[in-house]
Formats: C-alpha cells, structure tokens, sequence
C-alpha cells in the first residue's frame, strides 16, 4: 500500500517539474531565438509481486521521474526589423559570441555596435564592433584590404578640422572564412573610402564622314586628385588631303569640367584609307592633371572610321574610377560584410562566422539564448564545399530576427494534461492515506 503513497509524490514531483518546463517555455513566447524544451519522463524501478515463470507480468511500478528536459531547435518564424546588423540564421548553423574569456552560440541576432578608437586620441580612427546586447561581441572574419591613413582628406576637413581616413586598397566581393581558432571580432570603420584609380586609357568610336567641317569626341577623364575632367578630340579635315584617302587635323584638349582650366592640348593628324579604316594616328597620349592618359582611335572598322554614306557619330569609353565615401554597410546572405560607397563601388571587408555542431542536444544552456560547447555537443566546426572551402552552411537574412519557437496552443495544452495529472496525483497520495489510516483502525 505503501507503494502507491510514494508513486503518488513521485507523481508530484515529476508533473511539478514538467510543470517547471511548460511555464518556462510560456514566460519566453516572445524572447528571440528561443528554443523550447521538452520533458521527457520515465517509470521507476518496480518490483516483483512473485517470483517463478508466469505467462503475463508480476511486477509493480514504483512511480516516475524525470528523465530529461530536451531542447527543440526547430527554426522559429522571422520577424522583419529595421536594422541591417538585426541577423536571422535560415537553416542550421549558431553565431558565436566572446566575452568574459569564453566563446558562446546563439541564435539570437539582434546586434548592436560600440565603438572604439584604434588610433587612441584620433576620432577619426573609430570604428564600430558588432555586439550583442550584454557586449560580447560577434566572431567572423575581418580582411586587411583597408589601411588607416592620417593624411586621407575625407572631403570634410573643413569641417571635421582634421585629416584621417581608413581607405579600401583591395577591393573585392569575397571573403573566406579563416579557420575556427582566428575568428575575431567584426569591425566596421566609421570612416572608410573607395581611393580614386586616375583615368589611363580612353577608347573612341565614330565616324568622321567626309565632308568638311570639325567633329569633336570627348570622354571623361578622371584625375588623381579626384576631380572628373575632360578630354575632347577636334577633327578638322586638313587642307592637304592624300591621294587615296581621307586626312583630319586632330587638336587632343583636356580640360577641367567646366572649362576653366586647360591641363594639356596636343594637335596631331588622323589619316583614313580610301574604305575609311583608320591607317594612322600621332597623338599618344595626353596629360590629365598629372596622369598620362592613352588615346586610342582603333584599329580597322574598330573604332574611328571616316566614310561617306554612314551617319556622322561618336561616343568613347574610359578606364578610371573615381574616389567615394562611405554611405552604407549590408551583409549579405553568405554573410559577407560590403561596404557601399558614394561612387557606385563596392567591397567586401569581413564575413559573419556561422559554426555548426555534430550534437547541438549536447550543447549546454548557459541562459541568455547562449549556448556553450558540452561534452556531447563535440567541436564548433565550419562546414566546406566539395573543394573544401568554410561556408556558412546557412542563409544569412539581414534585417531580421528569428522568433522563439514555442508553441503557445501546445504549451496551453500541455499545461492542462499536466495539472490534471498533478491532481490525480494528489488525489492517489490522499486515497492511500486513507486506505492506511483505515487499516491502522482495524488493527485498534
């Protein structure tokens, strides 16, 4: 009898638990990236009513317990914020986090920036590190193609009062991921800029026709000071014409956009065979403020041509890249960390790491949605390609935050299966007790 009364407050203390787990689960409905857990209970020991071969059972249970609480790593719904450092994991994968000498997983994303000067005293050396809320910060990949340069004029000298600039001097779209052990902080330089790459060749096409008169064909140039000037091509047919063919005196001007200033002028000859093809041309190259750059009329039918019959045209293309500030930063979803600038460009500067786990049940919930290595969880990895490169194994979304993954119509029901079974419980615990007070009478 005796047996019942204890099955009874197992029964308690197991249902009270999985109570534990049901509310806990229901206090965090709204906590982002929670994952919800699962009591998992067993029977206890029972006992053997009589001892021999006996075609069905002969045994008693004594009760129950609580055998484990489980963790659901199912993905939780994405809700859209209006930050592009708010980051969701789509697909299996953890961000890592340190602080405090120990590296933490998460699948919370909602990352914020503090700042930090790596020129001390020099404000114009700060940049911004992704953090999470409580101030570890996010591990990933940083590159090194952006240098710290104290006499970059960033265009607002006048106002800042001070020269100093981080400058981009390898521009690129990718990033791979270094190995697991040289993950390191993600920073983001306040001040970063695209340097200018000087116009060095220009290409012209049209054609010239055959009638007298002047034709010009211009092309901007960029200068090494960043200033887009122009280059301008007069063709006048000359006074002395070949006896097979077509010749026009070429005078090559370049001057600022707006006229103001003259950096070069140079007068040469194009002469044309009798189909129009370009047979030769003795302007070189031109000097725009300081950078020589290349003219170049073609070859053949391939650029410049002088024929009758064909509409009168021109148009030119020019290498160089203008100098540009920051305007924004985006991570897109591999991860990768880009930087916008105000002259179209872009580049890569680091990569978010996204680590995976051969048992994510072993990890150990520190609290905080974080999560640590445990003994059944083995190592953070990298998962690679079939040319074994780190990827990140997950959809990096931007401007979204994973929600928690409870269940709250489960979670009800199950608070309702478990105080019924609390009570019956309850009321096991009081029948056997009466049942023994009723023999401990009959023995008076």
């Amino acid at each position: 009898m005796t047996q019942g009364y204890y099955a009874g407050i197992s029964g308690l203390v197991s249902n009270q638990a999985g109570m534990d787990v049901i509310s806990n689960n229901l206090a965090n409905v709204s906590t982002t990236a929670y994952k919800s857990s699962t009591a998992e209970f067993s029977d206890l020991l029972s006992q053997v009513v009589a001892g021999g071969n006996t075609p069905t059972s002969n045994d008693i249970g004594l009760g129950s317990k609580l055998q484990a609480t489980s963790t659901q790593f199912t993905q939780g719904s994405f809700i859209q914020g209006d930050r592009f450092n708010d980051l969701a994991l789509g697909g299996n994968g953890w961000f890592g986090v340190v602080g405090k000498n120990q590296t933490s997983y998460t699948r919370d994303g909602s990352f914020s920036f503090d700042t930090s000067q790596q020129v001390s005293g020099d404000v114009n050396s700060s940049s911004a590190r992704l953090v999470t809320a409580d101030g570890q910060y996010v591990t990933g990949t940083m590159l090194t193609n952006f240098t710290y340069k104290k006499t970059f004029d960033y265009g607002d000298k006048t106002t800042n009062g001070a020269t100093g600039a981080y400058v981009i001097n390898n521009p690129t779209n990718n990033v791979s991921l270094a190995g697991i052990g040289s993950q390191g902080p993600l920073e983001f330089p306040t001040r970063l800029a695209y340097p200018v790459t000087p116009t060095t060749q220009t290409h012209f096409t049209g054609n010239l026709g055959i009638a007298s008169g002047t034709r010009t064909i211009s092309a901007d140039v960029i200068s090494a000071n960043n200033n887009t000037n122009r280059l301008k091509l007069a063709f006048t047919k000359s006074a002395v014409q070949p006896t097979d063919g077509v010749a026009w005196d070429v005078v090559a001007t370049v001057t600022s956009n707006d006229g103001s200033k003259t950096y070069d002028t140079k007068n040469g000859q194009a002469i044309f065979g009798a189909s129009g093809a370009l047979s030769s041309f003795n302007i070189s190259s031109v000097n725009n403020d300081g950078t020589p750059v290349s003219i170049d009329l073609g070859t053949n039918y391939s650029g410049v041509i002088s024929t009758d019959g064909v509409a009168v045209s021109g148009s030119s293309t020019s290498d160089g890249v203008s100098g540009g500030t920051l305007t924004k930063y985006g991570i897109n979803s591999d991860g990768i960390i880009m930087a916008d600038f105000s002259n179209g460009q872009q580049s890569a500067i680091g990569r978010v790491a996204v680590y995976h786990f051969q048992n994510d049940q072993g990890l150990n919930n520190t609290g905080g949605t974080y999560y640590t290595e445990g003994a059944n969880s083995g190592k953070a990895t990298f998962w690679t390609d079939k040319t074994g490169n780190a990827i990140t194994g997950a959809t990096v979304q931007s401007g979204y935050l994973e929600g928690s993954n409870v269940n709250m119509a489960a979670g009800l029901t199950d608070m309702i299966i478990s105080q019924r079974a609390y009570q019956a419980n309850s009321k096991t615990i009081t029948t056997v007790d009466q049942m023994i007070q009723k023999a401990l009478q009959m023995h008076r």
